[in-house]
């Protein structure tokens, strides 16, 4: 279920949270490991990832060692039945990375510094994306921020506000915010009673406590472009979340979002209602939409820089890194990437889309991703070599 108000949007759903996350021991409860029956375990999975619209993200902290007595084909089997399950994301550290199957994947890399060796191949092939991960704590991009442990605890979302970065001093109050946001929780949760009273709830366990709420900004390019100050409206952000918090009694997760699908109906909410923050915008012709997460638009060409760098203070502020899609014309080199690297710091959630790979979806008429050979390839200081000034041309 979707609704609005003045300057955001809400997302939530109407029998059940609407995202999740969970380690992966859960699958084993009540059989004798995954290995003796992975259908079981991963109709387990597939139950539980159908019940969240807005996803659901395995963690993966079973022992290094739990496939090894397997084959090749039947690990690389086994994660490929867990991409093609709808709505799921795959977070797992450095040790069980080199067990993925190549091609496109939707797995995220957990580690504190950029990977290298065969996982560093991974990653630049756009295999896997890689979160920086600074302390025992799972960040979970585009969902929230796991509780620390040794297991980790399943945790859940009633639902998702997006709002731009310009409509921050406007929704300072909070009070409509927490009107809509109260309503969708009350309606999710006696939905939820109803299902739990009919056994239709998949493991693990459900826990209230364990529920919050994700709140996401969208629109960096455009608060910068009518002269925003990025100290102030995440100042404004700390300050929502810990009305929100103190409001609502439930944890909030503070990220940005990188949908293309809601920016582009912030876009079309402001210019309809003519609200302040319209002015912003880009001008007709051009597509009346924000441009979704922090940095530039990915489907744009511009330079990685732009399109990576983040402002400064966001990890004080967000629970979770924003996530910056890269789309190049192939490969990039590791001298490339360490030295993109070097110029952004600290590093947002990365994940390359080399040309053989499709972007994500879904695709907009109106705002088309720019062909791979457009977009700057990344400078290798070592033996790259600069692209001619009429190359491309005929």
């Amino acid at each position: 279920m979707s609704e609005g108000g003045h300057g955001f949007l809400l997302r939530s759903n109407q029998d059940a949270p609407w995202a999740g996350w969970s380690g992966s021991r859960f699958l084993e409860e009540g059989l004798a490991s995954v290995h003796a029956a992975p259908g079981r375990a991963l109709a387990r999975l597939m139950h539980l990832a159908a019940l969240f619209p807005g996803g659901f993200a395995l963690i993966w902290d079973h022992p290094p060692a739990w496939m090894q007595a397997l084959p090749l084909e039947a690990r690389q089997g086994w994660w490929e039945a867990i991409s093609a399950i709808p709505h799921l994301s795959l977070h797992l550290g450095p040790e069980v990375a080199p067990q993925l199957p190549g091609g496109a994947f939707r797995a995220w890399v957990h580690c504190p510094d950029l990977p290298e060796g065969p996982v560093g191949e991974l990653w630049r092939q756009g295999v896997l994306g890689w979160v920086p991960r600074p302390g025992p704590t799972w960040q979970l991009p585009g969902l929230g921020s796991a509780a620390p442990g040794e297991e980790v605890a399943a945790g859940w979302l009633w639902g998702e506000v997006c709002l731009p970065l310009g409509a921050l001093s406007t929704l300072g109050s909070g009070e409509a915010l927490i009107a809509a946001m109260s309503e969708a929780q009350g309606a999710a949760e006696r939905g939820l009673a109803l299902r739990l009273a009919c056994g239709a709830w998949a493991d693990p366990p459900f826990s209230r406590r364990a529920v919050g709420w994700r709140l996401a900004v969208t629109g960096g390019t455009e608060f910068q472009r009518s002269g925003g100050s990025w100290p102030t409206a995440l100042g404004q952000l700390r300050a929502l979340k810990a009305l929100l918090k103190e409001r609502l009694r439930t944890p909030i997760h503070l990220g940005a979002s990188h949908d293309f699908q809601m920016a582009a109906l912030l876009g079309r909410q402001a210019l309809r209602e003519g609200l302040p923050w319209r002015a912003s915008l880009p001008l007709p012709p051009a597509p009346g939409s924000f441009t979704p997460g922090l940095a530039a638009d990915p489907r744009d060409a511009a330079p990685l820089e732009a399109r990576a760098l983040q402002p400064a203070g966001w990890m004080d502020t967000f629970d979770h890194p924003p996530v910056a899609l890269l789309r190049v014309p192939a490969v990039p080199p590791e001298a490339g990437a360490q030295t993109l690297l070097a110029q952004i710091h600290p590093a947002p959630a990365l994940r390359w889309l080399p040309p053989d790979l499709p972007p994500p979806g879904p695709f907009d008429p109106d705002r088309q991703w720019a062909p791979a050979a457009a977009y700057p390839f990344p400078a290798d200081p070592g033996n790259g070599v600069q692209r001619g000034l009429f190359e491309g041309f005929d």
